[in-house]
């Protein structure tokens, strides 16, 4: 009898093992039949590696033929969410967060790509303690491409290096909701990770997310002046919640927008010198210890 439920035992902790879900890949959709089988697609022709995943597809009310697309995928991997609204894309990134079962979670738009090798990376690289690993990206351009590789890693500002929140595996349990109606929402999401947690990052050598700049539906494909102020706002009025390491994040690249060329110079330069009257004495330490060299643009 003994023996039996020893035998039993194994079996339960073997089938649990077995449905144990290592990376839930949350992909927020909208109107994108263009693109989405070859994003999805990227995901599921991963190189062998021992994780295992499922692919969270939440379709933002599409009017197009985006969900049809995903349908006739037919891979068990894939779960398709369809609201009966158009949300944005924060909550469709919400809706994934709550219904994920994964470790991790990653999280990749509906018009990009991940590259074949990423899991396989990713799991040589799991190590004790860290509860976040960044890597590197490939903008894709019309005439050129752009690889942003991350050199380092000095602290948590790590977190928020390239703005986005795609070029990450976060753990689920600290991973916190996506701020709703902005278009922006990365930049609050990094600014209130950095804030709410103790993160513990580590760097996957070289880039593996593929970032397509050639959508002209893109939400980022136009620089709405406005909405960036209204996050930008957000976070200003973040700053005195904010330890000493997110303010040094947020002068050092509110500071940087002057640089950017994406605004009028006057809106930037507004920016600029609200942020350094409020973070001025923050200086000299963002001087000595900036993320500025970081990040390595090279043209390819």
């Amino acid at each position: 009898l003994l023996f039996s439920k020893i035998i039993l035992s194994d079996f339960i902790a073997n089938l649990t093992m077995e449905n144990k879900i290592d990376i839930s890949v949350i992909i927020p959709m909208y109107n994108s039949e263009k693109y989405i089988e070859n994003t999805i697609d990227s995901i599921i022709s991963q190189e062998a590696h021992g994780l295992n995943y499922e692919i969270i597809v939440v379709d933002d009310f599409s009017s197009d033929n985006s969900r049809e697309v995903v349908r006739s995928l037919k891979n068990d991997k894939i779960i398709l969410v369809e609201l009966e609204k158009n949300g944005g894309l924060s909550n469709a990134r919400n809706t994934g967060i709550k219904i994920a079962k994964g470790e991790w979670l990653e999280f990749v738009d509906s018009d990009d790509k991940i590259c074949n090798d990423l899991f396989k990376k990713f799991e040589s690289s799991l190590k004790e303690d860290i509860n976040c690993y960044v890597f590197s990206i490939i903008r894709e351009y019309p005439d050129s491409n752009l690889k942003q590789t991350i050199t380092d890693v000095k602290d948590k500002r790590a977190f928020a290096y390239l703005f986005g929140v795609w070029n990450k595996f976060i753990k689920r349990d600290i991973c916190v909701e996506f701020k709703k109606n902005f278009l922006f929402e990365d930049n609050i999401f990094n600014i209130e990770m950095m804030n709410k947690n103790e993160i513990k990052i580590s760097l996957i050598d070289d880039a593996y997310y593929i970032y397509n700049c050639n959508n002209e539906h893109s939400i980022m494909a136009k620089f709405n002046n406005k909405e960036y102020l209204k996050m930008y706002f957000y976070i200003y009025y973040q700053i005195d919640k904010s330890d000493e390491l997110t303010k040094m994040y947020i002068l050092e690249i509110f500071v940087g927008i002057l640089f950017s060329g994406k605004m009028p110079f006057f809106m930037s330069l507004k920016v600029a010198t609200k942020t350094l009257f409020k973070l001025y004495r923050f200086i000299p330490r963002v001087y000595l210890n900036g993320i500025r060299n970081s990040v390595i643009n090279t043209q390819i």
